[in-house]
């Protein structure tokens, strides 16, 4: 299959321009997350929804996503299984693809961030534009906006705007099909559905322990997770070669 044939299937969708500015990043509500400090951020585009069953199987169904180019040589290391990865045969497709493939508009999940990092080198190719991971700061300035809010429509959670475990889906629902997920600037799915890898390495707290591996931040709660975990300001770690059921992405789109 020629570029031409899945150029045309690749799809970056709906973004949303975020103006830059300055706010207040953290929470003094987990170590993690403490100090709440001021952050600058840039302006910068940044998808709508995360990245969907349909947008990622066009970069699967291209047949291309074996090749070298797209990958970090961490992340050609993890597909030729060359470093330690756990559950999944085939590296070449997310976990549980048959049945993803039967929810064409839920986030897809299932992936690691080198495959995450691999799809927006080729949609960057395919779309002729910079096409990466946001950041965290990014991530939580779009998600929060400027006020501090700790949820994305405001101070107070409200279980029936979101798809948490307080929701009861217990698995994904369709992107943006809940629109009390919002944020100030217009996102949706940021507080529930998927977590979401971004860019950015984790540091341990001296407390913490981790498999000896970089770590990679993912923000956003899922439908895995409780409030307290859906909150603007919450953070996780993960080794960037795991992969779970409530563990998405969405693309930044130009600049960086």
């Amino acid at each position: 299959m020629t570029n031409i044939d899945y150029a045309s299937k690749a799809s970056i969708g709906l973004t949303k321009r975020i103006p830059g500015g300055e706010f207040r990043m953290g929470s003094r509500f987990h170590p993690r997350e403490n100090p709440p400090r001021m952050v600058y951020v840039a302006e910068f585009q940044i998808a709508h929804v995360p990245v969907t069953v349909s947008q990622y199987a066009a970069f699967v169904e291209s047949g291309t996503l074996k090749e070298k180019r797209w990958w970090s040589n961490e992340g050609w290391a993890w597909l030729n299984r060359e470093t330690d990865g756990w559950g999944r045969e085939d590296r070449r497709i997310p976990a549980s693809w048959q049945a993803q493939k039967e929810k064409a508009f839920h986030p897809v999940v299932g992936i690691c961030a080198y495959e995450a990092e691999a799809y927006c080198a080729w949609l960057s190719l395919q779309k002729n534009k910079a096409i990466r991971l946001p950041t965290e700061e990014e991530w939580e300035y779009a998600a929060r906006g400027n006020d501090g809010r700790p949820f994305p429509w405001g101070e107070e959670f409200e279980a029936q705007f979101t798809n948490t475990s307080e929701a009861e889906y217990a698995d994904t629902v369709v992107a943006a099909s809940l629109p009390g997920d919002t944020s100030p600037f217009g996102l949706m799915d940021m507080c529930g559905n998927v977590q979401q890898w971004t860019a950015s390495l984790y540091i341990p707290q001296p407390n913490e322990t981790y498999p000896p591996s970089p770590l990679r931040v993912a923000r956003g709660g899922s439908f895995n997770d409780t409030v307290f975990g859906s909150r603007t300001s919450c953070r996780r770690a993960y080794p960037p070669g795991y992969f779970f059921p409530f563990l998405g992405f969405r693309v930044v789109v130009g600049n960086g």
